[in-house]
């Protein structure tokens, strides 16, 4: 049975099959720039076998909850990149440092490989082809699934991601622009290029990410809808509300 999914707002995902748990980019902490309050770490970020980050912004990599995910899911192994896995050693038992291109068992689910994000820690960086930033495809008891991180599109990602063939891509939004690059925002995949992404892996379902969590950095996510509505894209553009599950059978 394909897993069940459950979206818990920007970047983060709750994943469950065959008993297991696995939550991926998870922000559970109060900020003062939040648009809403955070859904609850008890309901979600308990009883996880697997925590997956792709890098170490804050609504990625949520280091002020961490010990309490961790106490929750005292069995949780926490996969992240290399460059940045010191970040955690502190608070996890268990951490999985990867490297792009590894392909790692995911004992009784299936498997995942890293793929490269084109990102950066702030704008003035300039965006790079950085070990630090990465993507996951997840294999899922029987569903593969493209987080893309946060990034944007280049020539590397896409050939990077050639032979890649998923059936849910989970990809942001929010887009880049002066603008936001001005209030220190680095920026994303707009709606065009994450539709023309989530073609590019074939995948059936593209779920808009990273939208919501911040006014000032957000985008309508019916957008996307529109965008693949205009191009003919030939993928469903599903908007799951935060907190409900949902199957992408």
């Amino acid at each position: 049975m394909p897993p069940q999914v459950t979206w818990l707002g920007q970047a983060g995902f709750l994943f469950e099959a065959a008993g297991r748990r696995v939550l991926i980019d998870p922000f559970f902490s109060e900020h003062e720039d939040r648009a809403y309050a955070p859904l609850s770490i008890d309901a979600f970020g308990a009883g996880c076998d697997w925590l997956f980050i792709t890098h170490e912004h804050i609504d990625h990599l949520d280091r002020p909850v961490l010990p309490g995910i961790v106490a929750r899911s005292p069995n949780v192994r926490v996969v992240v990149p290399a460059p940045i896995a010191d970040q955690v050693l502190d608070v996890a038992p268990d951490v999985v440092a990867v490297q792009r291109a590894e392909r790692i068992e995911l004992p009784g689910l299936g498997a995942f490989t890293v793929v490269p994000a084109v990102h950066a820690l702030e704008p003035a960086d300039g965006y790079a082809d950085d070990p630090r930033f990465v993507g996951y495809v997840l294999e899922i008891d029987g569903m593969t699934i493209y987080h893309a991180g946060d990034t944007i599109v280049t020539q590397g990602l896409l050939d990077a991601l050639s032979g890649i063939s998923v059936d849910v891509a989970l990809v942001p939004i929010n887009g880049r622009d002066f603008y936001r690059e001005r209030e220190n925002l680095v920026g994303n995949t707009d709606v065009r290029e994450a539709v023309a992404l989530a073609r590019h892996v074939g995948a059936r379902f593209l779920v808009p990410i990273h939208w919501d969590a911040f006014a000032a950095n957000s985008e309508r996510p019916g957008a996307a809808v529109d965008e693949a509505v205009s191009t003919e894209a030939a993928l469903h553009v599903l908007v799951p509300r935060r907190g409900v599950p949902w199957v992408a059978a």
